[in-house]
């Protein structure tokens, strides 16, 4: 009898140009190597890889495998693993062609992008194989776009050339698809606590699903933070504005406490908030943004906050119409000549951002600008006194909050 005992997907933890990227569940599970393993891995959650598409591009992945054999006479053995969704066992005629056409459809937004793994053989010492390395073909990275997934494998294996092929054992595996290798502040150390976490990819792969490149994937995020209000989420104007999940450290553990619907540190952000949420979702995806500030004392237009759904330069309960700072993910260097997206609030899109009637627009790679042109700057806060030349980049306050 053959077994498949265990998988690597992380086969190589100092590169991930043909094979999956170092990562772990969240701040005090890591993710084990090998990642599938007989008796402990059941669902795809179990069995979590990631690859980067760029890393990876017209490269030959690769992954590694480890077979045990209880007859002592077999000591050599082809084996293969076949695509379990598009080449199900056991399917033919009409109806057949049919299922697999529409498999191949839904493969084509959530399936398999690893494709198959290619057959070789395998020698059995002492009935065990230790981890011995296989090729995917057919695989489809290049053209996936950020995406959660599902792989599917059929493994089969037989003892001569020419024999049918036996089935070994079906397999599933969760596969998040990047960009890129993840930013700072996630890093590709071993054992580091801010190696990419699933739960974060979780999200964020599901927020900037299908993006094509960074610009497109922040540009979702953003989007999809902005609009966790009201239900998840609002600005904080009870409390002046308040920082609740980014003072020092990003607590991700109690953010996404809240996401899944818990108490988190309650539903109230501030502008610091967003944009270290907006950062550190998008930089797992390869982005490259940066938390950076506007300082100091600036009158505003009127925006729509987070959570609220009326134009208003601030918050009604407030005393003045002006913010002291306002925070942003930011782009490059952190300029007046740099791109900002802003989750925390939406501006007037029109030509006259200071008067009625508004038309919303959340500033996604909106370059920041100056006081002459119409750009983020002069849209968030008018040119009169105290106002537009008052909101100037701060790249000295630029940072990369560090995750608990």
């Amino acid at each position: 009898m053959i077994s498949l005992k265990a998988i690597k997907f992380n086969h190589s933890s100092g590169s991930c140009n043909t094979d999956a990227l170092t990562i772990r569940r969240n701040a005090t599970q890591a993710v084990n190597v090998p990642e599938w393993v007989d008796g402990v891995s059941v669902n795809p959650e179990d069995s979590p890889a990631a690859y980067s598409i760029a890393d990876t591009n017209g490269n030959t992945l690769t992954i590694q495998a480890r077979f045990q054999g209880s007859n002592p006479e077999v000591t050599r053995i082809q084996v293969r693993a076949l695509d379990a969704v598009t080449d199900p066992p056991g399917e033919t005629g009409c109806a057949g062609f049919i299922a697999k056409l529409i498999r191949r459809f839904v493969k084509a937004i959530v399936g398999n992008v690893l494709g198959e793994v290619q057959e070789r053989w395998v020698d059995l010492t002492a009935g065990d194989s230790g981890f011995v390395s296989f090729n995917l073909i057919n695989t489809n990275l290049a053209n996936a776009r950020v995406s959660k997934r599902v792989t599917e494998w059929r493994w089969q294996y037989r003892v001569n050339t020419g024999d049918p092929w036996q089935e070994l054992r079906h397999t599933s595996h969760r596969i998040y698809v990047v960009l890129r290798t993840p930013t700072l502040p996630w890093v590709q150390t071993a054992g580091s606590t801010q190696l990419p976490w699933t739960e974060v990819l979780d999200f964020a792969c599901d927020w900037g699903i299908l993006a094509a490149d960074i610009d497109e994937a922040a540009t979702k995020v953003t989007e999809r933070v902005y609009a966790l209000g009201p239900g998840t989420m609002a600005y904080d104007c009870p409390g002046g504005g308040s920082t609740h999940y980014a003072l020092g450290s990003f607590d991700c553990t109690k953010f996404l406490e809240l996401l899944r619907g818990g108490p988190g540190n309650g539903d109230l952000v501030n502008c610091t908030d967003c944009a270290t949420i907006l950062s550190t979702f998008a930089n797992i995806l390869g982005c490259d943004l940066w938390q950076s500030r506007m300082e100091f004392g600036f009158k505003l237009n009127p925006f729509i906050a987070i959570g609220y759904s009326a134009w208003y330069p601030g918050c009604s309960n407030w005393g003045g119409t002006s913010f002291s700072y306002h925070e942003v993910a930011w782009k490059g260097g952190c300029t007046s000549s740099d791109a900002v997206f802003d989750a925390c609030l939406q501006l007037d899109s029109d030509a006259t951002p200071g008067s009625a009637p508004h038309s919303p627009m959340l500033a996604t790679n909106m370059v920041f600008g100056n006081c002459t042109t119409l750009g983020y700057r002069l849209r968030l806060s008018p040119n009169v006194t105290d106002g537009c030349s008052n909101c100037n980049p701060a790249p000295a306050t630029r940072k990369r909050r560090a995750l608990i």
